[in-house]
């Protein structure tokens, strides 16, 4: 559930600190790691970059630790 907080002021979070503790990269690119993932993901699914929300959902299916804004950024990475 969203904290009050986040409902009144909405979630100011960088997606990408995220990405860092998910996906974990000693160079400083865990951004690029994790879309590198998400391309993976996405193409054994047979999904479309083009369709975020059929997107979304597998690259959330694959890794339940990331939510739902980490996850609308790697979408619109891979979708250009």
């Amino acid at each position: 559930m969203a904290s009050f907080e986040k409902l009144l002021w909405g979630d100011s979070a960088d997606p990408r600190r995220e990405l860092a503790e998910i996906f974990p990269d000693d160079t400083g690119s865990a951004v690029v790691r994790a879309r590198e993932w998400a391309r993976d993901v996405i193409a054994d699914a047979g999904v479309e970059a083009s369709d975020e929300l059929r997107a979304i959902h597998a690259l959330r299916a694959a890794e339940p630790r990331l939510s739902l804004k980490p996850a609308r950024y790697l979408a619109a990475q891979l979708r250009g």
